[in-house]
């Protein structure tokens, strides 16, 4: 069948009220999901880039001459300025760090899929391991026998005491400047929990600090001391 030119137009133009009605449910289904979606305000996103981009710097930097790391409190971005430590090593000594444990000396490392005896001695000098006895095993009691926490329980883990007259620094007021001088809290870090602060409007609780990508039980008990939730 052969359409005339007026026809054509005429099934050209109901094709383009169909498209643009096709458009419209989409841009209305888009905006009613979007409006659910939190709200980031521009100087917390500022600041979280700024961090994060303060964090790839640092994690370019090579140690200094004498400059050493201790590989039970530094996050991944601090160890991957070891030498010939990616991302991904990094990230599984973290991970081995809370699974198993503090490391006392480099042969532990070799704990870490990965990391062999002569990776180990090669990162030696490089290392410092500070004062693992300080630093509890995941579900150790007090006395030095493990067991496992009661749901609801915090597990027996002595707290680590801060300095002297320290105030505990309010986690819905500290910027990602001062949450970095928290134990265990890196740049990279720091800018997740003031992202994720902004995400959700405020932290109800210490314990919401789990819900931050990077932030385990055994560095949530670490920090515990150190952060509060004021009113």
């Amino acid at each position: 069948m052969t359409l005339s030119s007026d026809e054509s137009r005429a099934l050209a133009f109901i094709a383009l009220v169909l498209a643009l009605a096709a458009a419209a449910r989409v841009a209305g289904r888009a905006g009613r999901i979007d409006a659910t979606a939190p709200v980031l305000e521009p100087a917390a996103l500022a600041a979280a880039s700024d961090s994060l981009l303060r964090a790839d710097e640092r994690r370019r930097q090579p140690l200094g001459a004498g400059e050493r790391l201790d590989p039970n409190t530094a996050p991944a971005e601090e160890l991957q300025r070891l030498p010939r430590v990616s991302r991904a090593l990094a990230d599984r000594i973290v991970a081995e760090r809370l699974r198993g444990g503090p490391f006392t000396s480099a042969a532990d490392l070799t704990r870490v899929p990965g990391i062999g005896a002569r990776t180990a001695e090669r990162l030696a000098p490089f290392l410092d391991f500070g004062k693992t006895s300080e630093i509890p095993a995941p579900g150790a009691a007090a006395g030095g026998s493990t067991r496992a926490a009661t749901p609801g329980q915090h597990p027996a883990t002595p707290p680590a005491a801060g300095p002297p007259g320290q105030t505990p620094l309010d986690l819905n007021r500290a910027s990602a400047a001062e949450l970095e001088r928290l134990p265990g809290v890196g740049p990279a870090l720091a800018a997740r929990i003031v992202a994720y602060r902004d995400s959700i409007g405020r932290f109800r609780a210490v314990d919401d600090l789990d819900r931050v990508r990077g932030i385990g039980p055994a560095l949530l008990e670490r920090l515990r001391p150190h952060v509060s939730v004021r009113p």
